[in-house]
């Protein structure tokens, strides 16, 4: 049985990203609250590793124990499968030269307002949805074996090291 559309959607940039940190910025600043989330266009490898990572970081803010002092930060790490939030931001966070993005609202759902968000960045959006053709493994910190169950086990592996 496939998993239910995680709430996010995949974005394209007219030409690769040059000053990353600038297009950060601007998203902190226009984005609706701390659930809105910006990835790299190769982080998500499938709907299912979203609902997990989302559920990880729901269960370690109920504990008390996120390592992030903010939401994105600890989706970003969940994902990463570090401890490091540094490392997280520069495995699954926007870096020089990608060329697409994911738009990620946590606890929100399909009627999520992303259009908004893209025309504020102006982000094309795409159809794609997360899939391991889309995913970079190894930037991700994976270096053996592929696929949504290896992300998975990543995300557990954060929370281990």
């Amino acid at each position: 049985m496939a998993a239910p559309n995680f709430p996010c959607r995949r974005v394209s940039f007219s030409s690769p990203m040059e000053h990353s940190k600038d297009i950060i910025g601007h998203w902190l600043k226009i984005r609706e609250g701390p659930e809105w989330v910006l990835l790299s266009g190769k982080a998500l490898v499938s709907d299912v590793q979203c609902w997990v990572a989302y559920e990880v970081l729901l269960r370690n803010q109920e504990r008390g124990i996120m390592k992030s002092n903010s939401l994105d930060g600890e989706f970003l790490r969940l994902l990463s499968g570090t401890h490091h939030i540094s490392e997280a931001f520069r495995r699954a966070g926007l870096v020089d030269g990608d060329d697409a993005a994911w738009m990620v609202h946590l606890g929100g759902d399909e009627d999520s307002n992303f259009s908004s968000h893209a025309d504020a960045m102006s982000f094309e959006l795409t159809g794609e949805r997360p899939s391991p053709e889309l995913a970079d493994m190894l930037r991700l910190g994976i270096t053996e074996g592929e696929g949504e169950d290896v992300a998975i086990g990543h995300i557990h592996l954060a929370d281990m090291r």
